[in-house]
């Protein structure tokens, strides 16, 4: 991973550059208690630690092992001791041998070093694994800095500090003496004890371009050092120097106190000194033949031709050689110049050159370089882009492409130019093109090619399906560039290098179920919202017809202006408007502006905004609902999307309120105040109906009512019966023959359709309360993270996901009906009752570890069961834990802090946790949040109870 001094050089030179010397440490650690390699000589010096192996062969022979002491001395049995420790091996070996031959007749003494001591060294600074580390005796600070991990990347390889087990000044160790001369201190012997200090990194400089070793060098800490570098010579020749010989242009990129990169010129006579954060770039330029010219690039036959008296750049190319996709549009002709270096690069008109209308002579020397499609297409490619726009390129591709190297280096080297600055790094700003490989010509020496021809092209912004810059040779109709874009213009203008160009406007973008979908030009004679809506564009049969939106960039601020239409307004002429470039037209289906689609597809702010513009159609229309509306509509166009009138409504009566008036008696309501009247006329009235207003068609008759009752469970003849007006639930059971043995009054399930619809018109009220208030915040000066916004989200579409049961708590015990009759509830058509067995189980649910049905236990509380259950997560709310009763009545755990009444659990009950509301504390209606999350708890469970 490169450090932060490396990405900073690498940004400011196109190229990736390494910190030199970085690649000793690359391994990580070293062992630290490997053998040392190689044999140890005489003149190895012994110190306590070391272990020798003496070998006595004559009248006393024996084979054993000896470790110096801490004292120093060599204790042998049967000889004197020797003091070993600051001797070399050959003197005690000598000193052995005497004492050896006077203790013992006919004995020889051979003497080895069987293992070498340890050396602990104390490693600080900035290194990997800073600590105490033990060595090999013929360790060096190299060896010590290895086992350490290696120095930091932030960390100095040139003033490392040795300080000697005695404290003192310390000595200077300079890693890069070691690895350009093979000498220093780097390679001296390390005593026991000493200390290494790696201090942060110095001043440094860098190096790239044409050079054998690129990178970044760390300057010297003092003067004097024979390793330097000193100044822009010294650097180039720690470089490694050129890569091949010749004059050069090298240029030295300096940091001003105010931080501006400004280039200075570098001669090889007059080196420069050099400052921390110096950038050397090297380009040395090499001899050309002569007496030939070459062409080069997209040609079948490229190479060097003989160059001869009268002959013309024309004279180099023909048709024949080129390929079909050759950019006739403009060539590069480079030449050499007289002072040298490298040579003038110039555009030249390829389709002029063919023609004849082109006649420069050809020089000696020229190079012409003919560009291909691939070549231009790499242009407004997505790295090109990306550095434009002043983004960073990838680094691979940026290391294998010369050219993007070229370009990087160009930008940095001028930040204020017109090629980093000017209107085509402002146009690529928000572009993204493809990504293309580097093309070949961008691959080799002819790097600088990419930056030249960028400074030759046309931006192509907007109305061609292919943006990004096109080089020309000069001015170019605009007609004549756009199709090579991918775009048309009909126009007469004349477009040149370094402009930006667009061929039509932005287009008007139309999405959402049309026939055809997608951009559609403005074009000269302009577009209007009707044609947008027409051929093509024509609304399919699912699109909601009352509301969609148009997105317009407003003028006076940031962003895009949303407004609603009405799509069945604009098909029908009764409504256009004139669009304008950049216009966003989006339609919706049905089933998504209604809120039938689970997730909900549209964002929580055009939620908001549809929730606000309500139509509400009741009584005789075959869909009655609430109906989001663009403004006031016509009274036949509200019944069509209803669906129209019912066969039992009455055309001729309809009953209008008008929309309540707003806090201080203005807003959407008439004069008239909101009390309803009567449409005159009925269904065919000339009547606009306002958002806010409630609209009912009446009925000629009552119309037919299911008369049907399910019964099922635990009853002697279950089934659907009809019901007599005023038929109660005893009742029934009395015809259905009563209730089995094992039925479970106090457990009966009693649904009602009515209920239902209730509830769940509850639940989508809370829903659209979250998105309108979730899209105030969002429109506020501190808008809540994505996060929370996300789980806002989520919960609105739980709640219209969210399946209510309707069910309603009734008594079902025949004995107490008979005597209580007030209880006895009259039953409607199309409710639905189930008589339960005698339940043996209690179940938990919600926010428990392992929700389960638990055998009941008359000895058992609530907490024992919540305890069986794994306990409660930690999105539970304990405080508002509930008991749903077999007969479906909720209630609280404990009643309160006062009396502690805690809730009975009865066989066949449920016990819900519902979750916290602690995520959603931010949000305005933090009160309602808890009923909220326990009305979605609550169904839930009713709706598995009724399952089980």
């Amino acid at each position: 991973m490169p450090g932060r001094v490396e990405r900073l050089f690498s940004d400011r030179a196109g190229q990736e550059l390494r910190l030199f010397g970085r690649d000793l440490f690359a391994g990580g650690a070293a062992a630290a208690d490997g053998p040392a390699l190689g044999s140890v000589g005489d003149d190895y010096r012994l110190g306590p630690g070391d272990e020798l192996s003496l070998l006595l062969r004559g009248q006393a022979a024996r084979n054993s092992r000896h470790r110096i002491g801490a004292d120093g001395l060599l204790l042998v049995d049967d000889l004197r001791p020797i003091a070993a420790a600051g001797r070399t091996l050959g003197e005690v070996r000598a000193e052995l041998e005497a004492a050896v031959a006077a203790t013992h007749v006919q004995t020889q003494a051979f003497l080895s070093l069987l293992s070498m001591r340890r050396v602990g060294i104390l490693v600080l600074g900035q290194v990997a694994k800073p600590g105490r580390v033990a060595l090999p005796a013929f360790a060096t600070p190299l060896d010590a800095l290895l086992a350490a991990g290696g120095v930091l990347p932030d960390g100095s390889l040139r003033a490392i500090r040795l300080v000697p087990p005695g404290g003192g000044g310390g000595v200077l160790v300079d890693l890069y003496d070691l690895l350009t001369r093979g000498d220093g201190a780097a390679a001296d012997l390390l005593a026991d004890g000493a200390r290494l200090i790696v201090p942060p990194l110095g001043p440094v400089v860098a190096v790239a371009g044409s050079v054998k070793r690129p990178g970044i060098y760390e300057l010297p800490p003092g003067a004097g050092s024979g390793t330097g570098p000193d100044d822009t010579a010294d650097l180039l020749a720690l470089a490694g120097g050129a890569l091949r010989p010749g004059r050069d242009r090298s240029s030295l990129l300096r940091l001003s106190p105010e931080g501006v990169e400004r280039p200075l010129p570098v001669s090889a006579g007059t080196p420069i000194p050099l400052r921390d954060g110096d950038l050397l770039i090297h380009a040395p330029e090499g001899g050309a033949r002569a007496g030939g010219v070459t062409l080069s690039g997209a040609v079948a036959e490229p190479g060097e031709r003989v160059l001869v008296a009268g002959m013309r750049l024309a004279d180099l190319v023909d048709r024949s050689m080129l390929p079909p996709d050759a950019w006739l549009p403009a060539a590069v002709l480079l030449r050499r110049t007289a002072a040298g270096g490298s040579p003038q690069m110039r555009a030249l008109d390829l389709a002029a050159l063919l023609s004849g209308r082109e006649a420069e002579m050809a020089v000696d020397g020229d190079r012409l370089v003919v560009l291909s499609a691939a070549d231009v297409g790499f242009l407004r490619g997505r790295s090109v882009l990306s550095l434009l726009a002043g983004q960073p390129a990838d680094p691979l591709h940026r290391e294998e492409c010369a050219g993007l190297a070229s370009l990087a280096a160009a930008l940095s080297a001028d930040p204020e130019g017109a090629l980093a600055a000017g209107p085509l790094a402002r146009a690529a700003i928000g572009v993204e093109g493809p990504p293309l490989p580097c093309p070949p010509l961008f691959q080799g020496t002819d790097g600088d090619l990419l930056p030249f021809l960028l400074r030759q092209s046309v931006f192509m912004r907007r109305g061609v399906l292919r943006p990004g810059p096109y080089p020309l040779a000069g001015p170019m109709a605009l007609s004549a560039l756009a199709p090579m874009a991918g775009g048309g213009f009909g126009g007469k203008a004349q477009v040149a290098p370094g402009q930006v160009a667009d061929a039509v406007g932005d287009g008007v973008l139309l999405s959402g179920p049309v026939r055809q979908p997608g951009l559609r030009s403005v074009g000269d004679d302009g577009l209007s919202l009707r044609a947008l809506l027409s051929g093509a564009g024509a609304p399919l049969p699912d699109a909601y017809g009352l509301a969609a939106l148009l997105e317009r960039t407003d003028a006076t601020a940031s962003g895009r202006r949303p407004s609603l239409f009405a799509p069945a307004e604009v098909v029908e002429g009764r409504f256009d408007l004139r669009l304008r470039d950049g216009d966003r037209v989006t339609l919706f289906t049905r089933d998504a502006v209604m809120g039938t689609e689970t997730p909900d597809p549209l964002d929580p702010a055009l939620r908001a905004l549809l929730s606000e513009r309500m139509v509400a159609l009741r009584g005789g229309v075959v869909r009655p609902g609430e109906y989001p509306v663009a403004g006031p509509l016509p009274l036949p166009l509200l019944l069509r999307a209803a669906g129209g009138v019912k066969p039992e409504g009455d055309p001729a009566r309809l009953e209008l309120l008008p929309p309540p008036p707003g806090p201080r008696g203005e807003g959407q309501g008439d004069g008239r105040g909101v009390a309803p009247r009567e449409i005159t006329g009925g269904v065919a009235a000339v009547e606009m109906i306002p958002p806010g207003a409630a609209l009912r068609v009446a009925l000629r008759q009552r119309p037919q009512e299911r008369r049907g009752v399910l019964l099922a469970g635990e009853v002697a003849e279950p089934g659907t019966y009809d019901i007599a007006p005023g038929e109660t639930l005893s009742m029934l059971l009395h015809r259905a023959g009563g209730l089995t043995d094992e039925a479970y009054p106090a457990g009966v399930i009693f649904t009602r359709e009515s209920a239902r619809l209730a509830e769940e018109e509850g639940l989508r009220r809370n829903a659209r309360e979250l998105d309108r208030q979730l899209s105030q915040m969002l429109g506020g000066k501190n808008p809540p993270d994505p996060a929370r916004v996300e789980l806002v989200r989520q919960l609105a579409a739980d709640l219209r996901g969210t399946t209510a049961l309707g069910r309603i708590t009734v008594e079902a015990n025949p004995d107490v009906l008979g005597e209580r009759p007030e209880l006895d509830i009259p039953l409607q058509p199309g409710d639905r009752v189930h008589m339960p067995r005698r339940p043996l189980t209690v179940t938990v649910s919600g926010e428990v570890l392992a929700p389960a049905s638990l055998l009941f236990d008359p000895e058992k509380q609530a907490k024992d069961y919540l305890r069986e259950a794994g306990g409660l997560t930690r999105f539970a709310d304990d405080d508002r834990i509930f008991v749903i009763q077999p007969n479906g009545a909720a209630q609280p755990l404990e009643s309160g802090w006062l009396d502690h009444e805690v809730a009975t659990v009865l066989p066949g009950s449920m016990i819900v946790v519902p979750r916290d509301a602690e995520p959603f504390e931010w949000l305005p209606l933090t009160q309602s949040i808890t009923t909220i999350l326990s009305q979605i708890a609550f169904s839930a469970a009713a709706i598995a109870a009724i399952s089980d």
